[in-house]
């Protein structure tokens, strides 16, 4: 799955993130076209559970809306 340096950068920043997340997010490497993520469909999924936990108890607005804006991307790039 490829994401943004920007979604990327968020995802680094989670707090409430299991073990196979962090792997996910940690083990990413840069490409031409973004920041490459591979990994199982069932960690993707526990990850974008996690950025929307995150998303709904943040309290700063930026960074709730950097989080949501990880949780789109992510979403959208599973489906695809």
């Amino acid at each position: 799955m490829r994401v943004s340096s920007e979604v990327a950068a968020t995802l680094r920043s989670l707090l409430l993130v299991d073990t196979a997340g962090e792997r996910l997010v940690f083990r990413a490497h840069l490409s031409q076209e973004g920041v490459m993520l591979a990994g199982e469909e069932d960690d993707f999924d526990e990850l974008i559970g996690s950025v929307a936990a995150e998303a709904n108890h943040e309290e700063d607005r930026r960074r709730q809306k950097r989080l949501d804006a990880a949780y789109e991307a992510l979403t959208g790039a599973l489906e695809k």
